[in-house]
């Protein structure tokens, strides 16, 4: 059931991308006619067939980002947003499933209302459009990582295309990422040990920390 936005969900929305550049005062009204909407563990959000021209930002929970049914490609948390690249183009279909993993508060910005935004503060649509490009910037590590001569180089080019502030989550476990990069475990651990040796990651159970240098030379 929608909900209005708690003084806590202002406070977060003010530290995403889309509303750094403009005052925070200026955010409750703003928002004044936008929604939280809550969704149960299990849920589908969005799916290749079904979904909004909307962005989605997700204020409390944990949402999981799958391909397919099952194929788990990144968890979004408080802050993460989703869908902003199927916001403006005539698309059909959606390209991957967003189900929550938690029980989940989320608020969604209607295209028509971004537009508006875009048109009130002009340095909004930079901050989209940089967002954008570094998506762009994300699928090419993307491309690189599945084509890179050797399974070193793809186990890193994959962690520099999930790392979030220099840290990694391999939330499915080790064994579905081999999969999901079609190298066997084995390859996996040897290549995961061979970039610790060089001081290229540092491990920490499901968290890789991708080490300075690493992140300059990306």
């Amino acid at each position: 059931m929608p909900m209005p936005l708690s003084p806590p969900h202002q406070n977060l929305l003010s530290q995403c991308f889309l509303f750094r550049p403009i005052p925070p005062e200026t955010l409750p009204a703003l928002t004044k006619n936008l929604s939280a909407e809550s969704c149960s563990p299990g849920e589908v959000i969005y799916s290749p067939t079904r979904f909004r021209k909307a962005m989605g930002i997700v204020l409390e929970g944990r949402l999981a980002v799958l391909k397919g049914q099952d194929l788990l490609l990144k968890t979004l948390d408080p802050g993460h947003c989703f869908g902003a690249a199927a916001l403006f183009p005539p698309t059909e279909n959606y390209v991957t499933t967003i189900r929550a993993q938690t029980p989940s508060t989320l608020v969604f910005l209607p295209d028509h209302w971004l537009v508006s935004l875009f048109e009130t503060y002009p340095q909004t649509a930079v901050a989209y459009i940089t967002f954008l490009s570094q998506r762009v910037r994300f699928l090419n590590r993307k491309i690189d990582s599945f084509t890179a001569p050797s399974v070193r180089e793809t186990v890193l080019g994959h962690l520099l295309t999930i790392h979030q502030d220099g840290v990694a989550e391999i939330a499915g476990g080790y064994s579905r990422l081999a999969n999901a990069l079609n190298i066997g475990r084995a390859s996996l651990y040897r290549a995961l040990d061979s970039l610790e040796a060089e001081g290229r990651i540092r491990r920490e159970g499901r968290r890789i920390f991708l080490i300075e240098d690493t992140l300059e030379g990306d």
